[in-house]
């Protein structure tokens, strides 16, 4: 039986710092179109390809826009930004639990998938 993940894990902030890391090269390739599930499926299936792309996993290194050549990659970026900092508030104010990984990926995809990326 699993632990509940509680809103103060770290493992919450961790899975959407991924999805900003891996959708913002994404983005930078040029693709677009579910780059959320995409992320979370990089992040949970190749989680030592990610430390390995990315040896600064935290808010600030997610929040470089330089590898952006093209206004709208970076427009579409920083909104994802600000979604991504506004899911985590919420999370932390509702004192959202969620039952596994799983469940947290979901919910993570489901409220960013608003955003057409």
């Amino acid at each position: 039986m699993g632990v509940k993940i509680k809103s103060n894990d770290d493992r919450i902030k961790a899975a959407a710092i991924a999805v900003l890391l891996l959708s913002r090269d994404q983005l930078a390739r040029g693709r677009s179109g579910g780059l959320i599930a995409a992320a979370l499926d990089a992040y949970r299936n190749d989680y030592a390809g990610y430390k390995t792309a990315h040896p600064k996993r935290d808010l600030a290194a997610a929040k470089d826009l330089s590898v952006f050549k093209n206004a709208r990659q970076r427009a579409d970026y920083e909104r994802l930004i600000a979604a991504v900092e506004g899911l985590l508030a919420r999370i932390e104010r509702n004192r959202t639990q969620f039952s596994s990984l799983v469940e947290l990926d979901n919910f993570l995809a489901f409220n960013l998938k608003t955003l057409g990326l």
